[in-house]
């Protein structure tokens, strides 16, 4: 984690009591059974970084991306966890201090422009069933698939 939030994240870090209630309502815990994809395996990996035991090598960040985002464990802890800040602030450091492929920094790139602006996610929907019937690369071509349907004209595959 960058040198500016040691003291923070690990305060953070510390609300964390390993209860484990955060697991049931983690939606990548319960696809994966695996500890390292759930609020509390994150924060232990956190930890690890922050102490050096660790680095944030691939592996390490794929638990990390795979996190929805969702935040269903904040309101499920009952210590307090504040683990949108954790989340955010590691997202914000494997973003700063990791490389990436060319795809996946312009995947990311665009999620990050499109996603939070309604205004944005509007017109690149409507592309959507444009890119289902093109032959997209890796990920763009997952990401119009998962797309859902614009009009109620267009029918989802199924």
């Amino acid at each position: 984690m960058s040198a500016t939030q040691p003291d923070v994240l690990r305060s953070l870090t510390s609300d964390c009591v390993h209860c484990g209630f955060c697991l049931p309502t983690c939606p990548t815990y319960l696809l994966w059974s695996e500890e390292m994809d759930s609020p509390r395996g994150r924060i232990q990996l956190i930890e690890a970084n922050r102490d050096g035991t660790i680095s944030l090598n691939e592996t390490v960040t794929t638990h990390f991306d795979r996190c929805l985002g969702c935040l269903a464990c904040v309101t499920a802890c009952p210590s307090g966890v504040a683990y949108d800040r954790l989340i955010e602030a590691t997202r914000e450091t494997i973003e700063t201090t990791t490389r990436s492929s060319f795809g996946d920094h312009f995947v990311r790139g665009a999620l990050f422009k499109l996603l939070p602006y309604p205004n944005r996610m509007g017109p690149a929907l409507r592309l959507a069933p444009l890119g289902r019937k093109l032959p997209l690369p890796g990920r763009l071509g997952a990401m119009s698939e998962i797309a859902p349907p614009w009009r109620s004209t267009e029918k989802p595959d199924n």
